[in-house]
């Protein structure tokens, strides 16, 4: 009886074993005995300080702090576009203590740049649609020119036209690219390292035309040290509902805009995956973050849950894809 009786007590031992271990393997919270998130989480922002990413990204950050009880630290890595941030967090651990937000880069980097070493739906987990920004072409007050026919004008009597933007392959390069193919505009592009030095540059009058999200500029636009001409959605902005698009002007099937998203590198465990999608949306969809990204000329994408964000981002490879074999950019 008594050896009956070890024999059922060792096994029943190792049988909670190989579940705990089970357990563990599935989910690197419980392997360290605390639930997720039980130190900081890392949010890298793909952008330099000052720009539409970064500015959503720490609005983010504040409310998901408060949400998890634990720090949600923003990270700047800048460069190509976003690529630079977007590859480190690839290579990061897949525990949730990395996470992405990245632009519209994200998505166009794959099918403009030689060497990328990244997949955007294979070495990441897309989790929430945050937030999204027409892009807009804006002018330094020296140019005359108040909208896209005068601008059309004045651009054909140059030499030349430079325009900057956050950073070549990004939505607002694309923007430039295509409306210079359409137009027959002899325009040169200036890639800088995010949007905001772009910006700074433009309204020093260092160069004449800024293409940029509405977020970088609104400030600019205001206080009039900027001209908006034309925004490059295919319908007018809400924030912007008097400024035309490139499409009323005559650019037939116009649609480009910035968006941004968050993301966790493949294989983070499904749980923290659904829980970031689930408060991002909240946060980010909440009236008090709708007001917050109106006062800065942007607005919420939409609660997606998880399989949409997915499709959303699938959906935008194949848009981008077929606009870079139209414009024939590449990046170096």
């Amino acid at each position: 009886m008594g050896h009956t009786l070890g024999r059922s007590f060792a096994a029943g031992r190792f049988a909670l074993a190989v579940g705990i271990t089970a357990l563990a393997a599935a989910n690197p919270g419980f392997a360290q005995g605390t639930a997720w998130p039980h130190k900081p989480v890392t949010i890298v922002v793909a952008f330099a300080p000052g720009g539409m990413t970064d500015i959503v990204s720490r609005s983010l950050a504040k409310e998901l702090t408060q949400e998890f009880k634990q720090p949600f630290i923003i990270e700047n890595r800048a460069g190509a576009a976003g690529q630079v941030g977007t590859e480190y967090v690839a290579k990061r651990p897949n525990d949730g203590y990395t996470l992405l937000v990245a632009a519209t880069g994200y998505v166009i980097g794959p099918v403009t740049l030689k060497k990328i070493s990244y997949d955007p739906l294979k070495d990441f987990e897309p989790v929430a649609l945050l937030a999204k920004a027409p892009n807009m072409i804006v002018v330094h007050p020296s140019v005359p020119a108040k909208n896209v026919p005068e601008f059309l004008k004045w651009a054909k009597a140059q030499d030349g036209v430079p325009y900057g933007t956050a950073g070549a392959g990004g939505s607002t390069h694309l923007a430039g690219e295509l409306f210079r193919h359409l137009s027959g505009i002899k325009m040169t592009h200036v890639s800088y390292r995010g949007a905001s030095p772009a910006t700074n540059d433009a309204v020093a009058g260092q160069i004449p035309v800024a293409i940029q999200d509405s977020m970088s500029v609104s400030a600019f636009i205001a206080s009039g040290q900027l001209r908006p001409i034309a925004v490059t959605s295919a319908e007018r902005s809400k924030v912007f509902p008097d400024l035309p698009t490139l499409k009323e002007s005559g650019f037939k099937d116009f649609d480009v805009y910035t968006w941004l998203g968050l993301y966790a590198p493949a294989g983070t465990p499904a749980d923290i995956v659904s829980r970031l999608n689930q408060a991002s949306n909240r946060v980010m969809n909440s009236p008090e973050m709708t007001e917050r990204l109106k006062a800065q000329y942007s607005e919420p994408v939409g609660a997606l849950p998880l399989p949409e964000v997915r499709k959303y981002v699938e959906r935008e490879l194949v848009k981008w894809r077929d606009l870079v074999k139209l414009t024939g950019v590449k990046v170096e």
